[in-house]
């Protein structure tokens, strides 16, 4: 038995709608988790290790996905706001605009981290294969593991391969923004 948590408590202050920073800081934790959770299965040949690493993963995805969301409802607060809430990958991704989808896509299978914009039709058919081929909803499949009546395959590269793409075009639109804001006036 441990010590006691590292972090044994946290306070939660809930920000704006609009806080896709937050969303983002989130998406990146649960990604890296589900990493260290899969090394870790791997070292120890735990492999109960590997379904909390599922759950971490997919769990990401979806956040990657309503952090694209999120970015364009701060970018357009007037207009009508894009619905972040939900599990269905589908669903979340048919309401992400164009421009994010196709800077997602553009991140699919790229190991250089810029984005393709070249052949994005296909990219996207690829994309939108592995989207489905990882499941519908697959953080609320994977989390009750115990509970799945039938033999199913876990695949944690699948899984990874999306998470991927979703994460460095994240980071990569949080680039972006970072780069287009004003520079601090060195007299403030």
């Amino acid at each position: 038995m441990s010590a006691g948590p590292a972090i044994p408590l946290l306070v939660v202050i809930p920000g704006s709608t609009h806080d896709f920073s937050s969303i983002y800081a989130i998406a990146t934790a649960y990604a890296h988790s589900g990493g260290l959770l899969n090394n870790h299965a791997a070292q120890t040949e735990r492999l109960e290790f590997a379904f909390p690493a599922m759950v971490c993963s997919s769990f990401a995805i979806e956040l990657f996905l309503k952090f694209f969301l999120t970015l364009a409802n701060a970018d357009n607060p007037t207009a009508p706001q894009d619905d972040r809430r939900g599990h269905y990958l589908q669903k979340l991704w048919d309401r992400i605009n164009p421009d994010h989808q196709n800077l997602i896509v553009g991140m699919f299978r790229n190991p250089s981290n810029v984005p393709i914009a070249v052949g994005l039709a296909l990219r996207k058919a690829q994309f939108l294969d592995a989207l489905t081929h990882i499941g519908g909803a697959p953080f609320v499949e994977w989390r009750y593991a115990y509970e799945i009546e039938v033999p199913t395959m876990m695949s944690h590269g699948a899984i990874t391969e999306v998470q991927d793409a979703l994460g460095y075009a994240a980071q990569y639109a949080m680039t972006e923004r970072s780069a287009a804001l004003p520079e601090p006036n060195a007299a403030d």
